[in-house]
């Protein structure tokens, strides 16, 4: 008995794309070496003396760096480690100077311009972090107003024994404007945090080299 040709089915040839074939014969090369690698993160740039920093709230020209003696009008002499320093507010409004980052403390969000000062190397440890001023006309205040390109001096008080450093190295952070949480949907200029750190610990925007020279005031 001979069967019929519409009984017997011929195999139809299975069609696979050229692109879908490199695609699959690359993931098994990936496979076979070990998974993909995530390229490595750009250190931040560095800059230099009198160079500009965008901050995002903040312009920010880190000019110098001054080891210097201040006496007070009883005669009292001090000495600082004094950070000079060029800041323009970018914002819409008038803001605080702020506070540095005391060691161990947590980074508080919205603190003001001062808190994005993440480090100084070599550090000069201060129980409560250096005082941080607006300087204008020989007037000391904690306001930067929008617009307006201000110094602010960032003071560290020194042993007056103790040898200063040749340089200091700044490591600086960035503001972002967006929502400060769940409740409060008013969009705010807040400190960038690094994405998954426990603890929460600021993005490094840039870093800058500051000689150190002597001076008395």
């Amino acid at each position: 008995m001979t069967s019929s040709p519409r009984g017997a089915r011929r195999r139809r040839p299975v069609l696979v794309p050229v692109a879908l074939a490199v695609v699959a014969v690359g993931i098994g090369a990936t496979a076979a070496f070990g998974g993909l690698k995530e390229a490595p993160e750009e250190p931040p740039p560095k800059v230099q003396p009198g160079e500009v920093v965008d901050q995002g709230e903040f312009h920010t020209q880190f000019i110098k760096a001054v080891d210097t003696v201040e006496r007070s009008e009883f005669g009292q002499t001090k000495r600082y480690l004094n950070l000079v320093l060029k800041v323009t507010n970018m914002g819409d409004r008038t803001t605080d100077v702020g506070v540095a980052h005391a060691p161990g403390k947590p980074w508080s969000l919205d603190a003001g311009f001062a808190n994005s000062l993440i480090s100084m190397t070599p550090e000069i440890k201060q129980e409560y972090g250096p005082r941080v001023n607006v300087l204008s006309y020989g007037v000391k205040s904690h306001q930067l107003h929008p617009g307006i390109t201000t110094t602010v001096v960032v003071q560290y008080e020194l042993d007056p024994s103790a040898k200063a450093p040749e340089s200091v190295t700044l490591a600086v952070g960035r503001f972002v404007y967006e929502e400060l949480g769940m409740r409060d949907q008013t969009p705010i200029w807040k400190l960038e945090l690094e994405e998954d750190a426990d603890p929460a610990v600021p993005v490094v925007a840039a870093r800058i080299t500051l000689p150190v020279r002597q001076e008395e005031a």
